[in-house]
C-alpha cells in the first residue's frame, strides 16, 4: 500500500484531536477538581451523581419541615408551661375559698383574679408563631378565643403533620380543641369563676375537683409533646446522618484525586508535544532527504 504525505497528514491531523481532547478533560479535571463535568464524561457515574443530589434536595427540605416542627413544638411547651401555672394559681384560689373560713368579699376577689387567669388562658390559646395561629388547627388563620369565645364555624381542631421522610410523617403541636377544649380547662376556670362570684361553697369545691382533672390532661399533653419532640430530635440526627453518607458517596464519584490529576495533565502535555514534533519531522521529509 502506497503511503502518501496527504495520508500522513490527515493521520497525524487525527491524532492531534484524540490528544488534544484528552489533554482538555485532563485539564477540565485538575482545574475543577471533578471528575464528571458532563454525562458523557461517565454516563454511570452521571447517573449517580444526579440521584444523589436529588436525595440530598429532599434532605434538605425534610430538614426544614423538622426545623418548622421543632419551632412549633417549643412554642407549645412554653404555652403549656404557662398554662400549668395559671391552674396551679386557680387551684390554690379555689382551696382558699373552698371552706367556710373564706367570705363572699373574698371570694369576690378571688373571682376576679380567676377571670384575669381565664382571659390570659384564651391569648395563650391565641399564641402566633409566623403569624399563624399555633392552636388554630385546620383554621389557622383564625385566633381560637379571638372573639371571646370559640367559633363554631371555625372549630381550631385538626392536626398539623410534616413530613420527615418519603411517605413518613409526624404530628407537631396539640390544636386549641385538645389542650383547652377537651381538657376541660376553659370550661373549669369558668365554673370556677361562677361558683366564686354565686358565694357557693359546694360549687367551688366541684370546681376544683374539675381543676384537678383538667391540669392532669395538660400534663398528659405535656407527656405527649416530650415523645413528639424525641422524635423529632431522632429524626432530625438520621437525616444529618444521611445527609452525610449521601454526600461522601457523591464526593467518590464526582472529585478527582488532585495530585493523579494533575499528573495525568503533565503526561497529556508532554504526550502531545512528543507527537507534534515526531508528526512535524516526518512531514517535512522530501525526496530529497531521501536520496542524501
Amino acid at each position: 500500500m502506497r503511503i502518501t504525505n496527504g495520508m500522513l497528514a490527515r493521520e497525524a491531523a487525527a491524532g492531534f484531536q484524540r490528544q488534544m481532547q484528552a489533554l482538555d478533560a485532563a485539564r477540565r479535571e485538575a482545574s475543577t477538581g471533578t471528575k464528571v463535568s458532563r454525562p458523557s464524561d461517565d454516563p454511570v457515574a452521571a447517573a449517580g451523581i444526579m440521584q444523589s443530589d436529588s436525595g440530598l434536595r429532599a434532605l434538605d427540605q425534610y430538614r426544614k419541615n423538622l426545623e418548622s416542627g421543632q419551632a412549633r413544638l417549643n412554642v407549645e411547651d412554653s404555652v403549656l408551661d404557662q398554662l400549668s401555672n395559671a391552674l396551679i394559681r386557680a387551684k390554690e384560689l379555689a382551696i382558699s375559698q373552698a371552706d367556710d373560713t373564706a367570705s363572699a368579699e373574698t371570694r369576690k376577689t378571688s373571682q376576679a383574679e380567676v377571670d384575669r387567669l381565664i382571659d390570659f388562658v384564651k391569648d395563650l390559646a391565641d399564641t402566633q408563631l409566623a403569624g399563624r395561629y399555633l392552636f388554630g388547627g385546620q383554621y389557622a388563620d383564625s385566633a381560637p378565643y379571638g372573639g371571646g369565645a370559640l367559633d363554631p364555624a371555625k372549630p381550631p381542631s385538626g392536626s398539623f403533620p410534616i413530613e420527615v421522610g418519603a411517605g413518613q410523617f409526624v404530628e407537631t403541636n396539640h390544636s386549641a380543641q385538645e389542650i383547652f377544649v377537651d381538657s376541660d380547662v376553659v370550661d373549669s376556670l369558668t365554673a370556677l369563676s361562677t361558683a366564686l362570684g354565686a358565694d357557693d361553697t359546694t360549687a367551688v369545691q366541684s370546681a376544683l375537683t374539675r381543676l384537678d382533672a383538667a391540669f392532669d390532661a395538660v400534663q398528659e399533653k405535656i407527656g405527649d409533646l416530650g415523645a413528639r419532640m424525641n422524635q423529632l430530635d431522632i429524626g432530625m440526627s438520621n437525616i444529618e446522618s444521611l445527609g452525610v453518607n449521601l454526600q461522601t458517596f457523591r464526593s467518590k464519584l464526582s472529585d478527582a484525586d488532585l495530585s493523579a490529576a494533575v499528573t495525568e495533565l503533565v503526561s497529556r502535555q508532554n504526550t502531545l508535544q512528543a507527537a507534534m514534533l515526531a508528526n512535524s519531522r516526518i512531514l517535512d521529509l522530501t525526496l530529497t532527504d531521501y536520496l542524501r
